[in-house]
C-alpha cells in the first residue's frame, strides 16, 4: 500500500498520475499532515474516500464542508481541491488528514467494453461524474468496504472489485455536485497548441507567466500566437491568465477565511491593487464586496 506524506501549500495544477508497471490504475492510501488545499484536475477518473480530515470539497463550481466517511467520484478533467480546517495547519498540530483513492482512465476497460448491455449502470455513472458524484445511499458502507480492501489487492482483483463498486454506485444513490451549466463554460480545446499552454497556465499561474514563453513552448511567434490564441479561445493571451487567476480567487473567498491580501498572493498576484482591479474588472465588484455578499446570501 502505497502511503505518500507531503506539506504542500495551496496551490493549482494539471497532475500527472503515473500507474504501477503492471496496472493501469493507480490506488494507494494519501495520508498527510493536511490535505494541500491544491485546485488541480487529471484525466483520469478518481473515487476518493476521506478516512480522516475535515475542510472544505470544491468540485467545479460547488463547495461544501468534508468529513469522515465522505465519498466521491470525480470525472476526469474535473478540476477539484480538498482545503483543509484551520486545526490542522497549526505548527503543532497531531491531527492528520487521510484519504484512500482509486484514479483510472475509461479505457482500462477497453474500447467496447464498457458499452456492452450488463455495464449499463457503469456507463451511466461513468458520464454523470463529469459533474462529480457524493455517493450516499444503501450500498455506501458496502462500497466503502470495497474500497478500503482495494489497495491490498493484486492488479486483476483491484479491477474486479473497482467495476462492482461502480455498479453499486448506480444501484445506492447520490447527488451531483458542479452545476449542470458548468461543464457547458469549461473550457475545451480542440487545439492541441492551445491545449499545452492552459495546461502550463494551470501549473505555473502563481508564478510570471510571460507570452513569449507560452509562444516558444508552440513554436510560433508572439505575434502569431496572439492572434491564434484569440482566435482558438475567444480572449486575448493576458485575460485568459487573469480569467484562470481571478476564477480560483473567487472560490477561495467563498470558502475560506483566508485574507484578501493572501488570496491574491496565492493566485499570483504580487499586488493587492492590480489583483483588486483585476478582479473587479471581471466580476464587477471588489473581492471585499464580493465575498461580503456570499456571506449575506448565506445568513438569509
Amino acid at each position: 500500500m502505497k502511503r505518500v506524506i507531503t506539506n504542500n501549500k495551496i496551490a493549482v495544477s494539471l497532475e500527472k498520475i503515473e500507474t504501477p508497471l503492471h496496472s493501469s490504475f493507480h490506488t494507494g492510501v494519501y495520508s498527510q499532515p493536511y490535505f494541500s488545499g491544491a485546485w488541480h484536475y487529471h484525466p483520469e477518473y478518481e473515487l476518493l474516500l476521506i478516512t480522516n480530515g475535515s475542510g472544505k470539497r470544491l468540485v467545479g463550481d460547488h463547495g461544501e464542508n468534508f468529513k469522515e466517511g465522505d465519498l466521491v467520484l470525480l470525472g476526469g478533467f474535473l478540476p477539484h481541491a480538498w482545503i483543509p480546517d484551520d486545526k490542522y495547519l497549526l505548527p503543532d498540530s497531531i491531527a492528520y488528514c487521510e484519504s484512500i483513492y482509486v484514479q483510472f482512465k475509461k479505457d482500462i476497460f477497453g474500447s467496447y467494453f464498457v458499452d456492452i448491455p450488463e455495464l449499463k449502470g457503469v456507463r451511466k455513472i461513468l458520464l454523470a461524474s463529469e459533474r462529480g458524484l457524493k455517493i450516499t445511499g444503501k450500498h455506501k458502507e458496502t462500497i466503502i468496504q470495497l474500497l478500503k480492501e482495494i489497495p491490498e489487492h493484486s492488479p486483476f482483483d483491484q479491477l474486479l472489485k473497482l467495476l462492482k463498486i461502480l455498479d453499486l454506485i448506480n444501484l445506492s444513490g447520490f447527488q451531483s455536485l458542479a452545476s449542470e451549466g458548468y461543464l457547458k463554460k469549461s473550457f475545451f480545446f480542440k487545439s492541441n497548441r492551445i491545449l499545452k499552454v492552459h495546461e502550463y497556465i494551470m501549473e505555473n499561474y502563481q508564478k510570471e507567466i510571460s507570452v513569449e514563453v507560452c509562444s516558444e513552448m508552440v513554436n510560433m511567434t508572439v505575434s502569431s500566437f496572439c492572434r491564434y490564441f484569440k482566435k482558438e479561445t475567444g480572449y486575448t493571451f493576458t485575460n485568459y491568465l487573469n480569467k484562470v487567476r481571478i476564477d480560483f480567487s473567487k472560490k477561495l473567498l467563498a470558502n475560506t477565511d483566508l485574507p484578501i491580501k493572501e488570496i491574491g498572493f496565492e493566485c499570483g498576484y504580487n499586488s493587492v491593487p492590480y489583483f483588486n482591479k483585476q478582479f473587479k474588472k471581471i466580476v464587477h465588484i471588489s473581492p471585499f464586496t464580493y465575498r461580503k455578499s456570499l456571506n449575506k446570501n448565506e445568513q438569509n
